[in-house]
């Protein structure tokens, strides 16, 4: 199948528009399958917004889940001009996942 099948979970967005543009995916039929990724804090409402796809689905739908590890860069940067010496960066990392919703051959009991 072709076509734009990726959300990103953001926290920013309202949960029922991200729930509902993810559903509209895949019940046009005409993609198979939605990833659906979160890092940090969207993990959780990645994870609801699969489950509410599944549920919503009656079995028409299932997911897996892979979690990772991301490495994240940041450059910190003083507000004051003055202190641009104090320009830092530092490494870390975060933990993601991402969710494959996809239709299933026969409804899931």
């Amino acid at each position: 199948s072709s076509g734009i099948n990726a959300e990103y979970g953001d926290t920013t967005q309202p949960f029922n528009q991200q729930l509902e543009r993810a559903w509209r995916i895949l019940d046009e039929g005409k993609l198979d399958h939605v990833l659906v990724h979160g890092i940090g804090p969207a993990i959780q409402r990645v994870i609801n917004l699969a489950l509410q796809i599944k549920l919503r689905g009656n079995g028409l739908f299932d997911v897996s889940a892979t979690t990772h590890t991301v490495h994240l860069h940041d450059d910190l940067t003083p507000i004051d001009p003055h202190e641009s010496q104090l320009i830092t960066s530092q490494t870390r990392r975060n933990s993601s996942i991402s969710i494959k919703i996809f239709r299933t051959l026969e409804p899931v009991s």
